[in-house]
């Protein structure tokens, strides 16, 4: 199939039957972002990218009046762009099309959480009982005990299962720690996590982002992002925050905190909302923006000349259960107050979805 553009039409020539389709271009307002497609035989469809441009592929079937999007959006490589379609959607009577995406925030990955186990695909398990330099009491273990699937959610659950490590070291409390490193990254984007969290007193869970590469240096010279962080027993709010500056003790962070009005975090699911961009970073609840931090508000000692840093770089995604720490030092709360028939405690997550805005 090639594609050609006069100043009325467009012309799709197609390879299977080597005919010619001729369309005008004054019949759709939005002729320039569509690209018609013809399958060709096997049901494939295939058509050649802009670099770093978002695709929706579509089909519509007689008598149908409107176009139905066939899988995810697409990023552009610049290259051809190949799709087999399946026995449903290889349909007599159906138009497919490659609608160029503008202008709008675009899916580019998630996870819904339906399949009988964690995808290794998207997520790497981490082994882990040093306490994340918090003095934290948990181990992360890679038994799918403490991180499973089950009726379509992400569980993450806290269990008083005592373990000792190779060198000695005992935590009382078994956990999970996830991420999605050397999987997928991104560099600016919309994540939104649909979650609820456990109440126990503390009880750490969290949804952060880390950079991948680290290019200003150890933690936190290089950033860190925390999406959600809930306090033990404190379900009544939940904070997001920024870590920066230089490597500790040197560091610093800006946190802020949401009050849920009605429901709160371990009574219902809700909606937590990160939007990140070179110029600032915002996050929402329920639809509630609650917070946002712009550039000029934190700085790197490593790149001081460069106003978005350390927030300029790719970064990945982590959800864990963490116990007790210095997250809970100005509190009362302590782990070992919660009877045994309190656990496990588990965080929920009915999904975790990232957007990437299209130009």
């Amino acid at each position: 199939m090639r594609i050609r553009f006069t100043r009325n039409k467009l012309i799709l020539t197609c390879c299977l039957t080597g005919g010619m389709i001729t369309m005008n271009a004054l019949s759709s307002p939005d002729i320039k972002d569509l690209t018609p497609l013809e399958p060709k035989p096997a049901g494939l469809l295939e058509f050649k990218t802009r670099h770093n441009v978002y695709y929706q592929i579509e089909s519509i079937t007689e008598p149908a009046e409107k176009w139905t999007p066939l899988g995810d959006p697409i990023k552009g490589s610049g290259h051809l762009f190949r799709r087999y379609l399946d026995g449903t959607h290889a349909a007599k009577n159906t138009s497919y099309r490659a609608r160029k995406l503008g202008k709008q925030w675009v899916l580019v990955w998630r996870d819904e959480f339906n399949g009988e186990k964690l995808d290794p695909s998207k997520w790497a398990r981490e082994e882990n009982g040093y306490g994340g330099g918090n003095h934290e009491r948990q181990f992360y273990s890679t038994d799918p005990k403490y991180c499973h699937t089950k009726d379509g959610k992400l569980n993450i659950s806290v269990y008083r299962d005592p373990y000792t490590s190779v060198d000695g070291k005992t935590q009382a409390y078994s956990s999970a720690r996830i991420r999605t490193l050397h999987r997928a990254q991104w560099k600016y984007g919309r994540f939104e996590i649909r979650a609820k969290m456990p109440d126990g007193q503390g009880m750490w869970p969290a949804v952060w982002l880390l950079p991948t590469a680290s290019p200003y240096g150890g933690w936190a010279s290089s950033g860190e992002i925390d999406i959600i962080e809930s306090r033990g027993s404190e379900v009544d709010k939940t904070t997001g925050a920024l870590h920066f500056g230089g490597p500790w003790p040197r560091n610093t962070y800006l946190a802020g905190a949401y009050s849920f009005p009605e429901k709160n975090a371990a009574q219902d699911y809700h909606t937590y909302v990160l939007e990140w961009d070179k110029d600032k970073i915002s996050w929402a609840v329920d639809g509630v923006t609650y917070q946002t931090i712009n550039k000029e508000q934190w700085h790197s000692e490593k790149a001081p000349d460069q106003p978005s840093a350390p927030f300029d770089q790719a970064f990945h995604l982590i959800i864990n259960v963490a116990v007790d720490g210095r997250f809970f030092q100005k509190t009362k709360q302590r782990s070992d107050l919660l009877p045994d028939k309190a656990f496990p405690q588990t965080l929920l997550v009915d999904y975790v979805r990232v957007y990437q805005w299209a130009e």
